[in-house]
């Protein structure tokens, strides 16, 4: 773990650094998910950055590995820390086949992070609560509900995402 930590700790918390290649390798060795995911809850923020982003990485080409995970993630979601931690865990997460009270759970944390105060974690939040409940893991009336705040929100950003996401949530019923 140590040599994962050190190639994570590489670069600026604000670039990519090393997590493309620490991705590949997990991807290549599925064995170091374990102390990848470990990473996640490091003292240093550029470390838990870069981790989240080789992680999100690794779900994009293999979610089904951080199946069995669901719950630990969840718990360092609710966990305050680095902005990169609220983006990419939802969108890991809402990848998952979750249990319904794993569901539940997440969506309570997510629906707490629209007023994140990175307004990119609150995009991630809210993407991910309208991905549960398009998937029936979360009632739709919860997505629809972080949808309205988000669209009466001040954060330009935030409103912006909950527009790309009109259609998805008008599909809910």
């Amino acid at each position: 773990m140590n040599r994962l930590r050190d190639r994570l700790a590489e670069n600026a918390r604000g670039e990519i650094g090393q997590a493309s290649a620490v991705a590949r390798e997990v991807l290549d060795c599925p064995g170091q998910l374990d102390a990848l995911v470990a990473l996640l809850a490091d003292d240093d923020a550029t470390v838990v950055a870069h981790a989240a982003h080789a992680a999100m990485q690794v779900a994009l080409d293999r979610p089904d590995l951080f199946q069995g995970r669901a719950a630990h993630l969840i718990s360092l979601l609710a966990r305050p820390g680095p902005w990169e931690r609220g983006e990419q865990l939802p969108k890991i997460l809402a990848r998952l086949d979750l249990e319904k009270g794993e569901a539940s759970r997440l969506a309570k944390i997510l629906l707490g992070k629209l007023d994140e105060r990175s307004t990119i974690a609150a995009a991630s939040a809210l993407s991910a609560l309208v991905e549960l409940a398009c998937t029936g893991r979360i009632e739709p009336a919860v997505a629809r509900r972080a949808h309205s705040r988000a669209l009466a929100s001040p954060r330009k950003a935030l409103a912006a995402r909950a527009r790309r996401l009109a259609q998805k949530v008008r599909d809910l019923g």
